[in-house]
């Protein structure tokens, strides 16, 4: 039988490395840990099942799992997270601060390995950090996803908002909309807050009166109630911050008997399971899901045996366009639609 000096030479790594992943140890990242199983096997060592079945414990929080890009964000992570052999703790449900600290200490005391957080409080503007720096001073890893803190040690993946906001612009801007409204949820939320910033920038950039910006919430009924606000500003499209606003939008531009996209052409974001389904399909701006999951992951095991913390990371990954339906050129307008 192959010696544990024998497999950690083959493997460039410490005997103690070895006896960690052979005795199914945490803290030995996955890239290791499969490298030493390999080399063990290669040179004849028998492998426990413990050995390969022990993995990383993840903390995953999510806000709900009624918003289906949630749900998309937990079924994606968790497959990624499986793929490396890691297992996953959900935590939902929370709407406070106090619910989310509450969940992120069950997860230290559970052991995990690494916690990664979607769309929580860290997207507010003036949040508490505190919980967030208790999980990273503990040595775990913390990932966060949409939603950047100057002030807090971890890993940070987002979406290019301005990127985002900048394709949709053009898009409607070819169609020859020069009115456009924006229909986002919280404006103290990162998210809103980077999208906004896009939105003003790029509409100040046609040389046209400043556009108007409808601040509801990411819901079927703050969709309804920010179209028929934007209608009465005078607008002939609208973006929204999510596809469960701009179905909500839908509505609301029919309750005033007027059509999509004949009358106001409407944008969505996230591109869910359903976008396609609607009447008409929506255009809507796809989020790099899978893409972002695997940076997400990837971060999360990423680290050491010797230090499981990693450094302050910022990865921002760039949003897709998809046009179906519901946008088309502005009533009246003369846009080429040469692409």
């Amino acid at each position: 039988m192959a010696r544990l000096i024998d497999i950690a030479r083959e493997a460039g790594v410490s005997e103690a490395t070895v006896s960690r992943v052979l005795n199914g140890k945490s803290r030995v990242n996955e890239a290791t840990r499969t490298a030493v199983l390999d080399v063990a096997r290669r040179l004849g060592r028998v492998v426990e099942p413990s050995a390969v079945g022990h993995g990383p414990v993840v903390g995953l929080l999510v806000p709900d799992l009624s918003n289906q890009v949630f749900a998309a964000w937990v079924e994606r992570l968790e497959a990624e997270l499986f793929e490396r052999g890691a297992s996953t703790l959900v935590g939902i449900r929370a709407r406070t601060v106090e619910r989310e600290r509450e969940i992120l200490q069950r997860f230290v005391h559970a052991g995990v390995t690494a916690v990664i957080v979607v769309s929580g409080h860290h997207a507010q503007q003036s949040a508490p950090l505190d919980h967030y720096r208790e999980v990273t001073s503990a040595g775990i890893p913390l990932v966060l996803i949409n939603g950047v803190q100057p002030d807090l040690d971890a890993a940070f993946v987002s979406t290019d908002d301005e990127h985002a906001v900048d394709i949709v612009l053009a898009h409607l801007h070819e169609l020859g909309h020069r009115r456009v409204g924006l229909a986002v949820g919280d404006e103290h939320t990162w998210p809103v807050r980077e999208k906004l910033r896009a939105f003003e920038a790029g509409t100040a950039r046609w040389g046209e009166e400043g556009q108007p910006v409808a601040f509801t919430d990411f819901s079927y009924a703050g969709g309804y109630e920010a179209a028929r606000e934007l209608l009465d500003r005078g607008v002939t499209a609208i973006v929204c911050g999510s596809d469960v606003m701009a179905v909500g939008a839908f509505e609301g531009v029919r309750s005033r008997g007027l059509e999509v996209p004949r009358d106001v052409s409407i944008v969505g974001y996230d591109d869910v399971f359903w976008a396609s389904l609607t009447h008409p399909a929506l255009t809507t701006v796809r989020q790099t899901v899978p893409s972002m999951a695997r940076a997400a992951v990837r971060t999360a095991l990423g680290g050491g045996e010797d230090s499981r913390r990693p450094a302050r990371t910022e990865v921002v990954v760039r949003p897709q366009l998809i046009v179906r339906g519901s946008t088309a050129a502005a009533p009246g307008a003369a846009a080429s639609m040469d692409r």
